[in-house]
């Protein structure tokens, strides 16, 4: 065993990864790494570090600035055609936004964190405003670097992730590339101050994969002598095409695949036994590839590794994680209670393979033991278990460690539709040891496909085991799939149907387009599901393919489904009307409001309430423009514009929300069939407290500024002469016309003891 500290080493979770909660995967790295005698790990989360970075006001000004200067508006609003074109509407609407948003948001962003990382975080009046200034900041942060996007779930580029050439190539595009600023200036001094041996970067999504190897070759370059490597769930897939393609040694010197406990140990202790410089023979070290520089380089494949005896780790190790930095108002701590999956037998599922080889499970009174451990040290008693699916006996097993020790915890994890083990006996179980969220496999109201996926699951029982948790008071998340092979339009809303029929039971549904990955089953077994698969050999990382399918929908046809069945979710569960849509998009932000008392129908209540009081507005006398609000005059229709991106044409030709890659063609599809906005004047207005856009009409803004010259609703309407025939026609437009503008947050009612109340409303230049 190792035991001296002279050995740095730094664990990093590079961006972008979701911003609510700390990842499991390097505290349990560097738990084992303590265990197995090395002391100095230190442990970063860049991502988190990030997002902080940019939504601050210095960086909104900076980039504010550097969309100005980028964007060309004047150019995209001045089009020799006339019209605004498909491929010019993404920057257009960047510029515009950026223009109107950035004062209020650099104003308020400060305000906005402060906000979700504290306790009124559980007000909907304030949670909502802050949620969309977080949003609407990292818009001004893409459009600085357009056409890239970062957002709370994603980061892409026009950089397609499944070529390496231009993976490669993104991570030295400085224009459009953000993190290459952000780390040179926040994150490499450090770095080379603290000279790392070794620096390890957990890739779990394949929105990390340009921003980690942006800081593998950044490292490489300052630090000849730290040995970067990196693992994590994406690499499981695609890190052996990795190591195949062409110079990604410059990024890179080994990849450990699935488990990384074992492979990291081992290769600190070989590198701890040699000189800072020297090159390693690192063969014997399983579980990981390498790239062999001894000579002319090659890449070595050591094979796989033994997995852990995950019942015998120790407990995840969180020290020097910026708890301070999450955007949640109280820490939620993941921890690993089984790797693998014990049912494993899903055709569309990959993660039994990936994950690590085989099932393994901690003991329920080894976990109640760890989490009692972390509540402790912590101070914070919210849990996301994170597995696939717990056994039957755990759901069992697990509740009573969990009361027995007194844990007195909240919890939320995935689950399989288990019907004997989720009755109400067992269901209110899990309530009594703090489960307040289950999310379980549904997928399709059609018992056809449901065979054809091998969920061995029945309608009737999965109806049965959410009505069951929802009358415990564990609020039920349905995981659902449209476009899977052979599914028609019909089937697709038969699946929405069933959803609606079984609410309240369930209150939330994470909906998802199928794809084919590599790992599988109908990647491999093609003709089983009546597809071909589309291979595309310029992409030397690809993992994601199309296809094309003998029955059923098409991808575009199962895209256009996605969209219609949104909308019927939109309009059928509570949590995902309007506003409250943050609460399911933001992790763990609904299951803290459960965790604090709230069952699900008080919640939905809670949040009608604001929708019912900004419904109920007046046209008061003290009517004046609202605090922070923005105008600008538009030459295109702004919610054309939005109606055109948000159509799944458009929406084809961005990089795909979960696999990160292009559609081939979408582009040219899009700008072929989908018209451009033409010329008319409107207005945007930004409504800088409650961070809402809004288009208004040339005579709203008339309105607006009537308003403001006038002093206050009641003034205006005394300037009208009472004698004149149409003054009773026209007040009553004005009052009505004011009403709507009050509701939606453009007029506040003035309040004589706040001066603050009343500002001119701001107007940015006009390029109509």
């Amino acid at each position: 065993m190792n035991t001296d500290d002279s050995f740095p080493i730094t664990l990093a979770f590079p961006p972008q990864g979701h911003f609510t909660q700390p990842y499991l995967a390097l505290p349990c790295l560097k738990a084992w790494l303590h265990q197995g005698g090395h002391r100095d790990v230190e442990l970063r989360d860049i991502s988190v570090e990030a997002y902080e970075h940019f939504l601050s006001p210095d960086y909104l000004d900076y980039a504010r600035n550097r969309a100005a200067a980028s964007l060309e508006t004047e150019r995209l609003e001045n089009p020799a055609e006339g019209e605004l074109d498909f491929e010019n509407m993404r920057a257009w609407r960047a510029a515009v936004e950026t223009e109107v948003s950035a004062d209020a948001l650099i104003d308020t962003i400060d305000d906005a964190k402060k906000v979700m990382r504290g306790p009124d975080s559980f007000d909907p009046e304030k949670y909502v405003p802050a949620a969309r200034a977080l949003y609407h900041g990292l818009r001004v942060v893409s459009a600085a670097h357009s056409p890239s996007e970062l957002t709370p779930h994603n980061f892409t580029m026009r950089y397609a992730n499944d070529r390496s050439e231009e993976v490669l190539a993104a991570t030295l595009d400085e224009k459009e590339n953000p993190f290459i600023k952000f780390y040179a200036e926040h994150v490499l001094p450090g770095l080379i101050k603290r000279k790392p041996r070794v620096l390890g970067l957990s890739i779990i999504y394949g929105s990390q994969l340009i921003p980690a190897l942006t800081l593998g070759r950044m490292v490489k370059e300052a630090l000849p002598d730290c040995h970067v490597t990196a693992g994590g769930g994406f690499l499981a897939y695609i890190g052996r095409k990795l190591t195949q393609a062409p110079n990604m040694d410059i990024c890179l010197d080994s990849i450990i695949f699935h488990e990384g406990e074992g492979p990291i140990l081992a290769l600190c202790d070989a590198l701890k036994a040699s000189k800072p410089g020297e090159i390693v023979d690192l063969s014997d070290i399983g579980g990981m590839t390498w790239f062999d520089r001894r000579g002319e380089l090659k890449v070595t494949d050591n094979g796989l590794t033994h997995p852990v005896k995950l019942d015998q780790a120790p407990v995840p190790d969180f020290r020097g994680l910026p708890f301070d930095l999450y955007f949640s108002p109280e820490i939620v701590i993941p921890y690993d209670i089984n790797r693998g999956c014990y049912y494993g037998e899903c055709a569309f599922c990959t993660l039994p393979t990936v994950i690590g080889p085989g099932y393994r499970t901690r003991k329920a009174d080894t976990i109640a033991k760890h989490v009692t451990d972390l509540r402790d040290h912590y101070k914070t008693t919210h849990f996301n278990f994170i597995t696939d699916c717990m056994p039957p006996g755990m759901i069992r097993d697990l509740p009573e460690a969990l009361i027995e020790s007194k844990a007195n915890i909240t919890w939320w994890s995935d689950a399989r539709v288990e019907p004997k083990a989720y009755d109400e006996k067992g269901a209110k179980r899990l309530y009594d040891s703090g489960c307040r969220k289950l999310l379980f496999g549904y997928e399709t109201a059609t018992p056809r496909l449901l065979k054809m996926m091998k969920k061995g699951q029945s309608l009737k029982a999965t109806a049965q085991v959410a009505e069951n948790c929802n009358n415990a008071g564990i609020s039920v998340t349905w995981y659902t799939m449209v476009g899977f092979p052979s599914e028609t339009r019909e089937e697709a809303r038969a699946t929405l149907a069933f959803i609606q029929a079984n609410s309240p039971a369930v209150r939330e549904v994470s909906l998802q387009t199928f794809h084919i990955d590599e790992v599988a089953e109908t990647y491999h077994r093609p003709e089983q599901f009546g597809i071909k698969i589309l291979n595309d050999d310029d992409a030397d990382l690809q993992l994601y393919h199309d296809y094309e399918a003998s029955t059923g929908m098409t991808q575009q046809e199962a895209a256009e489904m996605f969209e219609e069945m949104m909308a019927g979710l939109r309009e059928s569960l509570p949590l995902f009307g309007g506003d409250n849509i943050f609460y399911f998009m933001q992790k763990s932000h609904y299951f803290l409001q459960l965790a604090a008392g709230s069952t699900p129908d008080q919640f939905v209540e809670r949040c009608a309430q604001r929708k019912t009081k900004r419904a109920a507005r007046e046209a008061h006398p003290n009517l004046v423009p609202a605090p922070g609000l923005r105008l600008r005059d538009l030459p295109f229709a702004y919610t054309q514009v939005i109606e055109t991106l948000s159509h799944p044409l458009a929406r084809a030709a961005r990089p795909d929300f979960l696999t990160g890659r292009f559609v081939s063609d979408a582009e040219e599809q899009a700008r072929k069939a989908l018209s451009g906005a033409p010329r008319t004047r409107s207005v945007l207005a930004y409504d800088g407290e409650n961070h809402e856009f809004l288009e208004l009409s040339p005579d709203a803004r008339k309105l607006i500024g009537a308003l403001d010259q006038a002093g206050s609703l009641g003034a205006l309407l005394d300037t009208l002469n009472p004698d004149a025939p149409e003054t009773g026609r026209t007040r009553e437009k004005l009052t009505a016309f004011s009403r709507e503008l009050h509701r939606n947050g453009l007029l506040a009612v003035k309040n004589s003891s706040d001066p603050k109340v009343t500002p001119n409303p701001q107007s940015t230049p006009s390029h109509a």
